[in-house]
Parts: C-alpha cells; structure tokens; sequence
C-alpha cells in the first residue's frame, strides 16, 4: 500500500535528482572538480558549439570512465546506510530511473535525427541544452531549467 509518507519520498526524490543533476552538472565545468572536469571537457570537444548535433551519438570517453555515475553510485550507497529500507528502496530505483532517462535523453538532444523531434517540449529542452554548449555557463538542468532560473544560470535561446 502506497503511503503518504511514500508519496513525500517521491516528491523530494525529484526535486533532490534536479537540484543533485543541476550541481554535478555545474561542478563538471569547473576545473576545481578534477576528473569530473577532464571526463566531462571530452563531451564539449566531441559538440563544440560549431557541431552540436551528429547522425549518431559521439561519446569518445569510455562509459566505463562515466564519472557522473560513480558520484550518482556514491550518493546512493551512502543513503543505504542512513535512510530506513523503504524510502531508500524508492530513492534508488526513482533516482536511477532518472540518471538513465537523463542519459538516454541526452544523447537524443546531440541526435539530428531523433525520433522524439515530434513533441515540442523535447524540441524546447534540445534547444536549452544545445545553447549550453554554446554558453558553457549557462542551462546545466535537463528536464526543467527552473533551478537554472533559481541559480540564475538559465539561458534562453536568441533565436
């Protein structure tokens, strides 16, 4: 049975992946954050703001070296051990639900020919992440560039 409590779980799953996806996000642009920084700088080289889409998706870094899922990996199996069972069940398999949509998305936003070109939220969310590329200090949220606009790092298209 679905509890309020379970319902509240859900809630600040969503808003702590958004805000977690926005700082990590943030952080991978700047040079303080080490490997997070090198491993990130490669996807900029493979879309610099001269090619920001391919036929097919251009990953030059291994998925092995993906440095935002050891920080995602990380978080989560430090609230194993500080969450009861239940809310972390539904953290975990929220949270990475959304690390792989986030992942698989934007892989679709570099793709010229996407399938998902047919809705115009995604064209709206394609546009706010191909100008990040342009404006490397700017649209480091996906899915909502609310917490771009509370950080003031949002961004809008020119065009």
């Amino acid at each position: 049975m679905i509890t309020l409590s379970d319902l509240a779980t859900v809630a600040f799953t969503f808003v702590f992946s958004a805000f977690f996806e926005n700082a990590l996000h943030k952080a991978s642009h700047s040079k303080y954050s080490g490997k997070l920084y090198v491993w990130h700088k490669i996807h900029h080289k493979d879309y610099p703001a001269k090619r920001l889409e391919s036929e097919h998706y251009i990953d030059s870094a291994s998925w092995l070296d993906n440095v935002y899922a050891r920080y995602i990996l990380t978080t989560q199996g430090i609230l194993f051990f500080v969450i009861p069972t239940r809310p972390f069940i539904i953290f975990y398999v929220q949270s990475t639900v959304y690390a792989l949509f986030l992942e698989y998305m934007h892989k679709e936003f570099h793709t010229k020919q996407s399938s998902w070109l047919k809705y115009k939220w995604f064209r709206r969310l394609k546009k706010n992440h191909l100008n990040h590329h342009i404006k490397h200090k700017s649209n480091f949220s996906f899915f909502t560039p609310s917490i771009d606009k509370l950080c003031n790092t949002y961004e809008k298209d020119p065009k």
